[in-house]
């Protein structure tokens, strides 16, 4: 991977980038957000853009790695065409989507959030329909080919994050936008108890945080 010339679409955090840079690949990072862009531009190029729409030629790069994104579009199939497209051929196509085997500690505290007054919006239940059209092995395969991806490997596997408790699960939930929201409408008084229960009900659960993940290697 030295020397590769590498994309990471929907870059957010930049996780996946940082990967490919310690591996050696020259990495150009593009996402949605300006906000998003801005941050991966601390670490090298980077672009404001739509991955179903990318502002790039056909197979300018080496390597594409999409992390969690596709599983964010309403067109999956318009994305990963995206990602082939800019890919060159012989080239490698990355990409990583939640399963739709959620793990339970997520479910356990949204229906704590339920109990507590949380109502789903709209945006999130959209969203959730997004993620079921690639939430499994079957079904990202059909998008994959539909993409022209058709030399593709996937596989699926539960992701052991490590030491996780309670309280980072719940902390976890509640940095997403949906959960986030809620919990900021909430007294202090109400947040408290809303927090504490769901950190029983995780901690009741046992076991590792470890979510289930779908994995695609495929060569353009």
């Amino acid at each position: 991977m030295s020397g590769a010339l590498a994309l990471d679409a929907g870059a957010g955090s930049g996780a996946a980038g940082d990967v490919l840079r310690e591996r050696g690949a020259r990495v150009v990072a593009v996402d949605r957000a300006l906000d998003m862009a801005a941050h991966a531009g601390r670490a090298g190029p980077a672009v404001s853009g739509d991955v179903t729409a990318l502002p790039f030629r056909a197979a300018a790069f080496d390597l594409v790695v999409a992390a969690f994104v596709v599983n964010h579009l309403a067109d999956p199939v318009a994305g990963l065409s995206e990602l082939r497209r800019v890919t060159r051929p012989g080239g490698a196509v990355l990409v990583s989507v939640f399963s739709d085997q959620r793990a339970a500690a997520k479910n356990t505290v949204d229906q704590v959030a339920e109990a507590h007054g949380f109502v789903r919006p709209g945006w999130y239940d959209d969203l959730q329909r997004h993620a079921h059209a690639v939430g499994t092995t079957d079904a990202l395969a059909r998008a994959l080919t539909a993409a022209g991806l058709t030399d593709a490997v996937v596989s699926e596997e539960a992701v052991d994050v490590g030491p996780f408790s309670p309280e980072d699960v719940v902390r976890y939930r509640l940095g997403m936008p949906h959960l986030h929201a809620f919990a900021a409408s909430l007294t202090d008084p109400e947040r408290a108890a809303f927090v504490a229960e769901a950190v029983a009900a995780v901690g009741e659960l046992g076991g590792t945080f470890a979510p289930e993940v779908l994995e695609v290697v495929a060569v353009r």
